[in-house]
């Protein structure tokens, strides 16, 4: 007789269940794998990923121009046109890698978010190298690790039956495989506040178990040195945790809470310096988004989590809010009072505090936020959990009917992230390779965009022409001297034009006056414009 067997029936079908759905997230996990691995390729990097590199590689990229050094790895616009290559480097490791101290000086130049996923991508590229395959599967590896967290996390809140539906909402909602697969730190701001979720629940059950404690904090300080928008999340599950200490004590959380404070203070006490320095895209987030609509923000942030097209105002985007309308009042009828009760409340505050979290930002320092649905990643993992909650509730039969047509209408989105050429309209990989088929030595190709768009062309050109920066942010370009000095000896002009963030193209009005016109393209949210000299010479332009 086999260990099995020699089981009572009712363990023995337990274990077998078990174990059927542990096969099963494994399995999930495996798809959640393929689909986001599909999607690398596809794409090539956009600004914030060629930033995520240059932050990791010790490179600072947005400070003013009177702030740069060279020797430290600073971006500067050179006089004369450069090779590509010299602008490859500042997503490159050097020789020795520039280390830890590099990366947070650059970060405290350049950026608005906390060091932590920077010296983690640090040490993943010197492992593993800089290219856009090494960059992305990093954010990929780490998205898949919240599966298993996210199992555990709907077991103990919907039990047996919520994980399954909070896995596989989580591996194909088009959302969570976007940013999934994009070489930003979303990845592991879901890693971090899955963990302490989950031990915010195990500090509950069990009490000041020191083990569990010490990992609050360390999840809790590393969430806070992720994102900064981390930090609504992370007070939504303290607040939890006040109301239903239950063997853990008040006092305890509050010593934690005041740990894990002491722990992100030397960064935080930085942190008024560091947003108040002048950046090249400073003040992005106070310009007002075309199609922004104050009172519908809030829903549109929720509703981004399970959105199909990105558009809820789309036909497919509006037969999925039906569905899970009719899905979520049949979930709360049958939980009843639950549906406000310990469990459930959690995830309550989680969501609303990644929501609202935006509100009061906006409101306290005249942002768009809200705009951005990417600031409330931190609660797309609960608004999962609280969908398989109360699926749960429902019969299996329609459970999985639900979950099927969810998946169905998701189909346009997953789609449309394998068909999409470039991501969020930043085509560097096609215009580049645009320009090394149409350029030679005797060419000279003008960038007017941030630095990062600049290295986001110069990544993937493959031409012999050279590569002149025009930040017009920094200040340090002069027309027509500067026009003259980087066009000097040059047959053909490009002019690309590729993430400007607003800024005005002067050098192009003296180029259209003092040149002609051969061709004019556009893609997306780009723009080519090849000059060429009216009488052809090395004779620079007047």
């Amino acid at each position: 007789m086999t260990a099995s067997a020699a089981l009572p029936f009712s363990l023995r079908h337990r274990v077998l269940k078990l174990l059927r759905t542990r096969l099963i997230v494994l399995a999930i996990c495996c798809i959640a794998a393929l689909v986001r691995v599909g999607v690398v390729p596809r794409q090539g990097l956009w600004v914030d990923e060629i930033f995520s590199l240059a932050m990791a590689t010790g490179h600072s990229l947005e400070h003013p121009a009177a702030a740069a050094n060279p020797a430290l790895g600073d971006f500067m616009q050179s006089a004369r046109p450069l090779p590509a290559s010299a602008y490859r480097r500042y997503m490159e490791h050097e020789e020795p890698a520039a280390g830890p101290g590099r990366v947070i000086r650059a970060v405290l130049m350049s950026d608005s978010s906390p060091p932590l996923y920077y010296l983690m991508l640090d040490a993943w590229t010197q492992l593993v190298g800089t290219s856009d395959w090494a960059l992305r599967l990093f954010s990929i590896f780490l998205s898949i690790a919240c599966i298993p967290i996210l199992a555990a996390l709907a077991r103990q809140l919907g039990g047996r039956r919520a994980v399954i539906p909070a896995c596989i909402l989580f591996a194909l909602a088009p959302e969570s495989v976007f940013y999934s697969t994009e070489g930003r730190m979303y990845s592991l701001v879901w890693v971090l506040v899955l963990s302490t979720a989950w031990l915010t629940l195990a500090l509950h059950r069990r009490g000041a178990a020191p083990g569990l404690l010490l990992l609050w904090i360390v999840a809790s300080a590393a969430g806070l040195l992720t994102h900064y928008f981390f930090a609504f999340v992370w007070g939504a599950l303290c607040l939890w945790l006040l109301l239903h200490p239950h063997r853990l004590g008040r006092r305890m959380i509050v010593l934690a809470v005041a740990i894990t404070g002491v722990l992100v203070v030397p960064w935080y006490m930085l942190l008024p310096g560091s947003m108040s320095a002048w950046r090249v895209t400073r003040g992005w987030l106070n310009l007002v988004p075309g199609n922004f609509n104050a009172r519908t923000a809030q829903f549109k942030i929720a509703w981004s989590y399970f959105s199909s097209v990105g558009d809820w105002s789309a036909p497919i985007d509006r037969m999925l809010m039906v569905v899970l309308l009719i899905a979520a009042l049949a979930a709360l009828w049958k939980a009843g009072r639950q549906a406000v009760g310990m469990r459930w409340q959690m995830l309550w505050l989680w969501v609303i505090a990644a929501d609202l979290g935006l509100l009061v930002f906006d409101v306290w320092q005249g942002t768009y936020t809200r705009a951005v649905y990417r600031y409330a990643i931190a609660g797309m993992p609960a608004a999962f959990l609280l969908a398989a909650v109360g699926l749960a509730r429902l019969p299996a039969a329609v459970r999985g009917s639900v979950l099927a047509v969810i998946v169905i209408l998701w189909i346009p989105g997953l789609r449309h992230i394998y068909t999409d050429d470039s991501r969020a309209g930043s085509p560097f990989r096609e215009v580049a390779a645009s320009l090394s088929a149409r350029t030679d030595a005797s060419d000279v190709i003008i960038v007017h965009s941030i630095p990062s768009g600049v290295l986001g062309i110069a990544r993937y050109f493959q031409g012999a022409a050279d590569i002149a920066p025009w930040v017009g942010q920094l200040g340090t370009r002069r027309i027509p001297e500067d026009v003259t000095a980087l066009t000097d000896g040059k047959r053909r002009i490009f002019l690309v034009k590729i993430h400007e963030v607003g800024e005005p193209n002067p050098e192009e009005t003296y180029l259209r006056d003092h040149a002609t016109v051969r061709a004019d393209t556009r893609r997306e949210a780009s723009e080519t414009v090849e000059f060429v000299r009216a009488a052809v010479g090395a004779t620079p332009l007047p």
